[in-house]
């Protein structure tokens, strides 16, 4: 609204005053009038003017004309009344509590803020309807004070059906960073920007079998979501316009560039369980700096409490405390005097803190020219726990006087990630010039507490500094760009070049996380029971860069026909180079109705983490622990292995699409999409000791390497991603108030259409032991079905006055997947299948006044949880390959090895898996917010 029309308001709400009744209406109507333009100051046509009387219900509408003005001739006086202003392509302008006089014409003016989006363009005026390639934007400032999640990822999660992350659990370093998806591919298959940057990735690589993985994430966590004024994800290929990683999409994180106000936000949630227990504080306030300039603030600091489900009761077959013996651990848990209640194992969340502060400034120098800068940082401290070890299976590792009856080891985390970015914008002539620089540092550290190294017996400590790992990044970007406004209707033309460094290095942890001291119990397990410290053979640096050139032009055909084409070299010092490009187009065949297509090539150069990790992982199985080494290419073990240097991946990506607006409150819009995916870098599967003396060299370089088994990283699986997603949103006025109601959802399928093995492991993949493959069942599943095949979310919302409630259902497709196969057993593991699953949300709002909002809801309404891995995603399955029932196979497995099936692994300490969603249950949680400045 611009500066006459909230002056108008403001005399209008001083009349109302003189008014006998407020709500009242008077003898003679009144009138309304005005106009509605840009903020470029162009007229917005055919935009929708609706204002409803609040105490009444009664509504008049008003459509602008070709100059963008409007007419109410006749309306009732008094009020209050609400103003709605809607026009596809602009954001929705909401104004409350206004009078109108009888005596005289009300005149108001509209100053609508379009809805542009920065991704898959280089336009600065494209809008989101315009756009020529599927994109959402996610109002933040909208979503922040009410959505029941906090954490970034977790809010993107239940609001985006082709965005996916769930909270990992007992998978070390993955439980402290959540890892996402976006249309069903890994973690580092999409790229992140923040204001249009590239943002650095995490030290973490994803392991143990956990969502992504062998991939490289993202920790959107570490940003604040009450600093981002929206996310916009780009559903499609981009990676000749950004580079590197942007095979599935982009999200792009708008940081807020108020320069006045502010806002306090606190938010407090606990589970029915009584645990899980979250609270957070957050204040926003924008600066002016000169005439024209602003600097961003946000300072958060927030806390989750951990949570544990299902019971404590443990099964002889899966985890007992003290013997296999029913009868034998019966005895020994009461001469203890403990019952199954006091080992009960932590499976849920981790607990975790976090500390975030943001800025975002902008200041002008000179006429035509811009200084930004940017950056955030987080810290954040996480605890996790690994199995127990327990003298049932890891006798050896129980040591008299400091845990006699077994320990639970906590794994603890140390966060630390920065970004800062400062860049110039020149104005040349009608050329814009952009120079920017990027800094992105991430940092994890491990230190292991309530266990000990049994190598040391007695005289081991129970805490461990286990090391970690710190990745680096620094970008400067240079782009040309200018639009042509009189080449054909319009033509944006963009060039420039790019400059990378990568650093990763792995840091060694005290020597007691993982030397064998040889003084404990034969055979006692060395380095800190839980997670085994990096050792000085695992520490490691390395460096990477790579330079680019790119150009990119989008041309208006005419006002009705848009094309676009982007081309893109790089080259990698490790590597080598890739060139690949990108086209798209946009019809509009009516004023309601348009069409959309894109093609794409792409790639992912392989992570200087994946080429770099090494570490040897305790893996707990029913014989006790095993260390499994993670080497990488230029290791003497992989040479051994015959395993090559890792290559980038590649992609073709092909997408078409139907945008509809038939009314200003109703938009509807649906793309398919293909993404091939060649040299997908995955883990291996698990390598032993060959008996056959096949590989002979890999069992030499096993025993120097003193691991019991091993993985790689490796250029093994090509895919093909098919999907279709669907958008529509709907805003009538009914009653009193507004209906919102949105509807989106997203289908996929994922397929591995053939694998690469090298020669020394080709009979492992053909000698029908799927337990014995070079890449494991486990590995491939979760590429092909362990993302949700559809993801349905319904939003059904109501505002009437100064209350709002809104209904959002979330329905996620099915999962299937291959268990764990710790052991390893060469029968493989057996099959499960989640069911679908619905979690219903119920968010209350609150507005007394203009400031202030107070929010409460719950999540999960219904407490809705995911299948059980015992009781039905085991039982909804099958058994191993080979065994038609689970009958025939557990007395195969009794018979081979002596013991019933513990399969699937851990079913009594851990009866969830992160699937679909969380297995919290239902979460109770209020929220307030109070902006200032307005």
């Amino acid at each position: 609204m611009g500066k006459t029309s909230t002056l108008v308001v403001l005399l209008a709400l001083t009349a109302a005053t003189s008014m006998p009744l407020v709500g009242q209406a008077q003898s003679k109507n009144a009138s309304l009038n005005g106009s509605i333009h840009s903020e470029k100051g162009e007229s917005v046509a055919s935009a929708t003017v609706v204002a409803i009387h609040m105490p009444t219900g009664i509504r008049r509408t008003s459509v602008a004309g070709p100059d963008g003005s409007f007419t109410m001739p006749d309306v009732l006086s008094g009020g209050p009344f609400t103003l709605q202003v809607l026009q596809p392509g602009f954001r929705p302008q909401v104004v409350t509590n206004v009078f109108f006089a009888s005596d005289k014409p009300t005149v108001l003016d509209f100053t609508l803020v379009p809805e542009v989006v920065a991704v898959g363009t280089r336009r600065t005026d494209r809008t989101l309807l315009e756009s020529a390639v599927a994109v959402d934007v996610i109002d933040m400032r909208e979503l922040t004070p009410t959505a029941p999640q906090t954490d970034l990822t977790q809010v993107l999660h239940y609001v985006v059906p082709s965005f996916n992350s769930t909270r990992q659990t007992s998978a070390d370093g993955a439980d402290h960073i959540d890892p996402i998806s976006l249309r069903g591919l890994a973690p580092d298959q999409t790229l992140v920007l923040v204001n249009g940057k590239r943002y650095h990735t995490t030290g973490l690589i994803n392991l143990l079998g956990s969502r992504g993985l062998g991939s490289v994430n993202y920790d959107l966590n570490a940003f604040a979501s009450n600093a981002l004024d929206r996310v916009e994800i780009l559903r499609d290929g981009a990676a000749a316009q950004y580079g590197s990683d942007a095979i599935a999409g982009v999200i792009n994180l708008n940081l807020k560039s108020d320069n006045k106000g502010g806002n306090v936000l606190l938010n407090t949630g606990i589970t029915s369980r009584g645990d899980g227990f979250t609270s957070l504080l957050s204040v926003n306030k924008g600066l002016k700096l000169g005439q024209k300039g602003f600097l961003n603030l946000t300072a958060e600091a927030d806390h989750r409490g951990a949570t544990t489900r299902g019971s404590a009761q443990r099964d002889i077959t899966s985890w007992p405390v003290f013997s296999y013996d029913a009868q034998e651990e019966a005895e020994l848990l009461a001469a203890s005097g403990k019952t199954y209640d006091d080992f009960r194992q932590k499976n849920g969340d981790a607990n975790v803190r976090n500390f975030r502060g943001l800025y975002n400034l902008s200041v002008p120098v000179g006429a035509k020219s811009n200084f930004y800068s940017f950056g955030s940082y987080n810290s954040r401290r996480g605890q996790a726990v690994a199995p127990w070890v327990l003298p049932a299976a890891q006798e050896v590792d129980i040591v008299d006087g400091i845990f006699p009856d077994g320990y639970q080891p906590h794994i603890n985390t140390r966060v630390h990630d920065a970004t800062g970015t400062a860049g110039f914008a020149f104005g040349l002539g009608q050329w814009t010039l952009d120079l920017s620089h990027v800094l992105g540092v991430n940092q994890m550290r491990y230190d292991i507490s309530h266990t000990l190294n049994s190598s040391l017996g007695a005289a081991s400590p129970t805490n461990f500094d286990a090391g970690g790992f710190r990745f680096s990044q620094n970008v400067s970007n240079a782009t040309l760009s200018r639009l042509f406004p009189k080449a054909l209707a319009g033509t944006n033309v963009a060039f420039g070049g790019e400059f990378r460094a990568d650093r990763y290095e792995i840091i060694a942890g005290e020597e007691a996380s993982y030397k064998d001291y040889g003084q404990g119990k034969p055979d006692a397990s060395p380095g800190a029971q839980g997670f085994i410290g990096f050792d000085p053979n695992s520490a490691v640096a390395g460096n990477r860069r790579n330079v680019s050139a790119f150009a990119d032009v989008e041309a208006d055909v005419t006002k009705k026909w848009t094309v676009g084409t982007a081309v893109r070299f790089e080259n990698y010092s490790d590597f080598g180079s890739a060139f690949i490009y990108k086209v798209s187009s946009r019809l509009q065949l009516a004023k309601p109705v348009a069409v959309r297509a894109a093609y794409n090539t792409g790639f992912r150069a392989p992570a200087l983490q994946q080429e770099l990790y090494r570490q040897l992982t305790l893996l707990p199985t029913s014989n006790g622990n095993v260390y499994s080494g993670i080497f990488n290419n230029q290791s003497d073990v992989a040479r051994a292995a015959g395993i090559g240097q890792l290559q980038p991946e590649r992609s073709r990506n092909l997408s078409a699409g139907l945008v509809l607006t038939p009314a200003p409150a109703l938009s509807f819009s649906v793309d398919a999409y293909q993404i091939a995916i060649d040299d997908r870098i995955i883990l291996s599967g698990i390598f032993g000791f060959d008996p056959s003396g096949t590989r002979a060299a890999l069992n030499n370089a096993l025993t120097r390497a003193n691991a019991d088994n091993a993985q790689f990283f490796t250029n093994a699986v090509n895919t093909r991603t098919r999907g279709l997603d669907l958008v529509a949103t709907y805003r009538p006025t009914v009653g009193h108030g507004t209906l919102n109601l949105g509807l989106a959802a997203n289908f996929n399928k994922t397929i591995i259409r053939s694998l690469q093995v090298p020669a020394a492991f080709q009979n492992l993949q053909t000698d029908n032991l799927p337990g014995n493959d070079y890449v494991d069942q486990r590995q491939l599943s979760l590429i092909e079905t362990g993302n949700p095949n559809e993801k349905i979310v319904l939003n059904t919302g109501y505002e009437i006055g100064k209350f709002s409630v809104l209904v959002r259902n979330q329905s996620f497709g099915q999962v299937k997947t291959y268990d764990f196969n710790f052991d390893p057993l060469d029968e493989g593991s057996v099959y499960m299948v989640f069911r679908p699953k619905v979690s219903t949300d119920l968010i209350l709002n609150f507005r007394p006044n203009k400031a202030f909002m107070l929010t409460g809801g719950v999540n999960n309404m219904f407490n809705v949880y995911p299948d059980n891995i015992h009781t039905a995603a085991y039982r909804n399955g099958r058994p191993p390959v080979g065994f038609k029932t689970f009958d025939e196979f557990n007395a195969y497995f009794q018979a081979k090895y002596g013991r019933p099936s513990n399969l699937p692994y851990d079913f009594d300490i851990l009866p969830y898996q992160s699937q679909q969603m969380s297995f919290n249950g239902r979460f109770f949680y209020l929220k307030a917010a109070y902006q200032f400045g307005l």
